[in-house]
């Protein structure tokens, strides 16, 4: 043990990191990407799949899928180019949620969709 630590009791530094965290603001434990998730998993949903299945299809790993519909992990451009290959979802759907640039009856399903408050 250094000499300038030996004076010192383990439990003062303790008190110090204490002290030092509780001065910093509390982060809101929110998803940051809801809106993407939200579209997500809605038309995970309309299509009657699964996880394991939406994402085997798609060609992408079930925990990517799971990421992304939780909001905490954004999609990537590769990602949503795998979705709008496979099932027609438009990029500009998945981060915008622009329903104009989706075939007519996914439009016409999002549209419809009962609205959450």
């Amino acid at each position: 043990m250094p000499n300038y630590m030996a004076s010192r009791k383990p439990y003062v530094f303790r008190m110090r990191q204490n002290s030092w965290q509780s001065s910093l603001p509390k982060m809101e434990n929110r998803a940051p990407f809801l809106d993407i998730a939200e579209r997500i998993r809605w038309h995970r949903a309309t299509t009657g799949m699964n996880q394991t299945d939406y994402a085997k299809r798609a060609g992408i790993k079930r925990s990517q899928l799971s990421n992304w519909e939780t909001g905490h992990q954004r999609i990537s451009i590769d990602g949503a180019r795998a979705l709008r290959k496979t099932y027609g979802l438009s990029l500009d759907f998945i981060y915008e949620g622009i329903a104009d640039t989706l075939p007519m009856t996914l439009r016409n399903a999002w549209l419809d969709k009962p609205s959450v408050s």
